[in-house]
């Protein structure tokens, strides 16, 4: 595990997500591997209709709507940004799922919710762009499962090959403050007293491509597409990260990959 420092980011990290979240009716999977990753995760995990389930760093809502429309399961999302709860209390009202869903803004670090409240945690791509303490954030998730309970997760990992070219591209992105081998993942997993379950390394880190239908298409050109492009002209902070979100992508995809794990708290 690597901690990037922040002095080189155009801008913050909670600005870059709170931008990119205009995205989610596009891309709802905002995530390495998308529904595909996902669906495998939340298998590995063991889910049952009556799963009492948290979504750590939950987004637009998109997963914690599939474990609801799957598995039957209620769901608890949490997120740090406004703009992304308030996209998943729609997309829940959209699905008819409210019943089944709940979310709140909350910190990983700090969760709001009792010792071993769940039966799952869940996290997709939540530890790289943490600011702050990962090995807190992990030791929080731990303490809200129950014993026998599991977390899974989806995170991002780097090949140690990588250049320095995209070292350096990865000190600038504002979406990267840690990186990640799977066997830094386990060892966190560990540290944080969960029994390992599974481990999958996955090589691809291609997001997904955009689902679009007739109503989000003409949502997003009439009244996203212009906001988006309002702020890259008004904002030269946003589009410098833009600038090296692409650079990132393009030269160095064959570093960049996922990995899904599960690990057991005992008892």
């Amino acid at each position: 595990m690597t901690k990037i420092e922040a002095q080189s980011k155009p801008i913050g990290t909670r600005e870059w997500y709170d931008f990119v979240a205009q995205l989610a009716d596009l891309l709802p999977e905002m995530h390495p591997g998308g529904q595909e990753a996902t669906r495998a995760l939340l298998e590995m995990c063991e889910l049952k209709s009556t799963s009492q389930v948290l979504d750590v760093g939950c987004g637009p809502g998109s997963t914690a709507c599939l474990i609801a429309e799957m598995y039957g399961s209620q769901v608890w999302g949490i997120d740090v940004s406004e703009v992304m709860i308030g996209k998943a209390k729609e997309r829940a009202q959209r699905h008819g799922l409210t019943d089944k869903l709940e979310f709140r803004i909350a910190n990983v670090c700090d969760l709001p919710f009792e010792d071993g409240r769940f039966d799952v945690v869940i996290f997709e791509s939540v530890l790289t762009p943490l600011p702050g303490d990962e090995r807190q954030a992990m030791r929080e998730m731990a303490r809200v499962v129950r014993p026998g309970g599991r977390v899974g997760a989806n995170e991002g990992i780097v090949d140690p090959e990588i250049s320095q070219e995209g070292l350096a591209l990865l000190a600038e992105h504002p979406a990267f403050h840690n990186t990640f081998t799977v066997e830094t993942l386990c060892d966190l997993f560990k540290a944080s007293g969960l029994e390992m379950v599974e481990a999958r390394e996955m090589q691809s880190a291609d997001l997904p491509r955009p689902r679009i239908n007739l109503r989000d298409l003409l949502s997003f050109l009439f009244q996203v597409y212009p906001k988006l492009l309002l702020r890259l002209v008004r904002n030269p902070q946003i589009r410098e990260a833009q600038k090296i979100d692409s650079q990132l992508m393009k030269g160095n995809k064959e570093y960049l990959g996922y990995a899904l794990l599960v690990g057991r708290k005992p008892g």
